[in-house]
């Protein structure tokens, strides 16, 4: 890990932000412009992207707490900026916890990215082969083609690959590489998603092959089905969701998917926290939801299911029994 000094105070500085904003939002006196503001620090630099993404995966680790513990948080609106931080918890600043942040999401390698989504963006590219890339939502690649090989490494997120044949001869294998493994295309369309330790691939044209970065199998997977992988080891192959790619169409469609999980995928697409309560994360939902306005698909949610939407912040909204 070799992270610069200046790059190191820009990371400290960002969280330091990142935490009074998340304050400022909790205050029941928060305006349309203090929103409107948020907004454009959020999106003046990737570095800020990613500090409140840390932020809010702090909170949702916090969320998991006995509520004795956490509750003054939730009192927020009736304490100082001061108080608030204090009562978050958002220590994050401090050097052994940025480290921490540094060494697990290796932020600068995914900053410094050739290519680079925002939350609820998508980008669609033409490699130098005709290859067709479809970055997500919240993703960053960077695109490698040598005399030998096409590499296309996957920092974060989730893109699908529609491979050309390579006009060189001879053909250069084409591979995706994740922070678990590598995933070699043979002349196919597919997913490929990384987070939190795993990738997942879904075959929707023809076949892969997946090598896990630490493993001694690799496995070919074919149109239909999907897998996923640590750096150590494989997942049993699975059938792949028919709509696995319906969100390179701006929706989310899902058959009977649990609402725990639905709220999780859409959260990808939205800043801000999104969540429901455990006695309804079982509840299977189906639907198409659009992707590029999040708050119209928990409308839909609420209008055609049994649950009801609360609201602490814009930014925080959480479903509960209706």
């Amino acid at each position: 890990m070799n992270i610069k000094s200046h790059q190191f105070d820009e990371l400290r500085g960002a969280i330091r932000q990142a935490s009074r904003w998340y304050a400022r939002l909790q205050s029941s006196s928060t305006s349309a412009a203090d929103r409107h503001a948020w907004q454009q620090w959020l999106n003046e630099a990737p570095s800020h992207q990613l500090a409140w993404q840390q932020v809010e995966r702090f909170q949702a680790d916090m969320a998991k707490m006995p509520s004795e513990i956490v509750s003054p948080a939730l009192r927020g609106a009736e304490l100082s900026r001061r108080e608030v931080l204090r009562s978050l918890g958002i220590f994050v600043f401090a050097t052994p916890v940025l480290g921490l942040v540094a060494w697990q999401f290796k932020p600068w390698q995914r900053w410094q990215a050739e290519y680079v989504t925002a939350i609820g963006e998508q980008r669609s590219l033409t490699l130098a082969d005709g290859t067709e890339l479809i970055l997500n939502t919240a993703s960053s690649v960077d695109i490698i083609y040598d005399q030998h090989t096409r590499l296309i490494k996957l920092h974060r997120g989730e893109i699908l690959v529609q491979t050309s044949p390579d006009p060189q001869s001879p053909p250069r294998p084409i591979m995706v590489a994740t922070p678990q493994g590598r995933i070699e295309a043979l002349g196919t369309r597919f997913t490929a998603q990384t987070d939190e330790g795993r990738t997942q691939v879904s075959v929707l044209e023809k076949r892969v092959r997946v090598h896990p970065a630490c493993g001694g199998t690799n496995e070919v997977i074919s149109q239909g089905d999907q897998i996923s992988f640590t750096k150590a080891a494989l997942s049993p192959v699975t059938a792949a969701s028919p709509f696995a790619a319906s969100w390179t169409q701006g929706s989310l469609t899902v058959v009977d998917m649990p609402l725990g999980e639905l709220l999780q995928q859409l959260s990808r697409y939205r800043s801000g926290m999104v969540s429901c309560s455990p006695d309804i994360a079982q509840l299977k939902i189906s639907g198409a939801f659009p992707l590029n306005d999040i708050d119209r698909a928990l409308a839909v949610i609420t209008r055609a299911f049994p649950v009801a939407e609360r609201r602490l912040t814009r930014y925080w909204v959480r479903l509960v029994a209706a």
